[in-house]
């Protein structure tokens, strides 16, 4: 099993991952160097773990890692490995798509406009695009059939959130045409989106908070250290 392996690569990067601090304290005294580390290999295991099928019963035990009647220790797989996908953004939410927690999926999605947007960035999204169109995320896309459930709201922001981060590209055009197939679908089966209930809202947003505010913290110390780097690069280029 992969399950351990996976598990550790997320402890050791993220530092303590059950902290109750979610490694704020650790990653603050990490260079800018040590951060884009971090970020890449976070890049590196995500795509291996969504692509690779000797990890078909990792991805299943994160499939079912944050329903109701999960084990303690399958939902603290997902959230050690979430604290530390939390160094690379679009990452994370891949890995939300896959634990098929849209809540905290469409939440991650608005904090994506404090995130630096570089060509790199810009490339993992047109990934994550690509890599819904396959097998792997074949639930999710029957999921958008379903517009009564009160998941169908969130999954729906998720995924108009990636558009709207997209230019217009082949990935822009494949998941707006995805998209607008929903959009049609809803107008034929004139059935309005659903909305969480109270019950569930109660049960899932204390923990969605936390996540919430562990991606925030680690990304507040990326942006924190690369704007001090380029602000110390500004300074030596003008004393030479």
């Amino acid at each position: 099993s992969m399950r351990s392996p996976y598990q550790a690569f997320a402890a050791i990067l993220s530092g303590d991952c059950m902290a109750d601090s979610m490694t704020a304290t650790d990653n603050a005294t990490l260079s800018q160097d040590d951060l884009e580390f971090r970020s890449i290999m976070v890049q590196t295991l995500n795509l291996i773990l969504l692509t690779a099928r000797e990890l078909d019963e990792l991805r299943h035990l994160l499939h079912r890692s944050l329903d109701i009647d999960a084990s303690s220790e399958t939902t603290e797989l997902f959230t050690c490995i979430y604290t530390c996908w939390c160094h690379n953004p679009v990452a994370t939410l891949a890995l939300c798509l896959t634990a098929q927690s849209y809540d905290l999926a469409s939440s991650l999605i608005m904090e994506f406009a404090d995130v630096d947007v570089t060509v790199g960035f810009l490339m993992q999204v047109d990934k994550l695009v690509q890599l819904l169109e396959s097998p792997i995320f074949i639930q999710l896309r029957l999921q958008l059939l379903e517009v009564a459930s009160p998941s169908h709201a969130p999954l729906l922001k998720s995924l108009y959130g990636l558009l709207m981060l997209l230019p217009q590209s082949t990935a822009f055009r494949t998941l707006n045409t995805r998209l607008a197939t929903v959009a049609t679908l809803q107008r034929h089966a004139n059935v309005h989106t659903g909305q969480n209930t109270p019950e569930s809202l109660a049960r899932t947003q204390p923990r969605n908070l936390q996540l919430l505010e562990c991606f925030q913290r680690v990304q507040a110390i990326h942006r924190k250290t690369y704007h001090e780097r380029v602000a110390r690069n500004r300074l030596t280029k003008l004393k030479g």
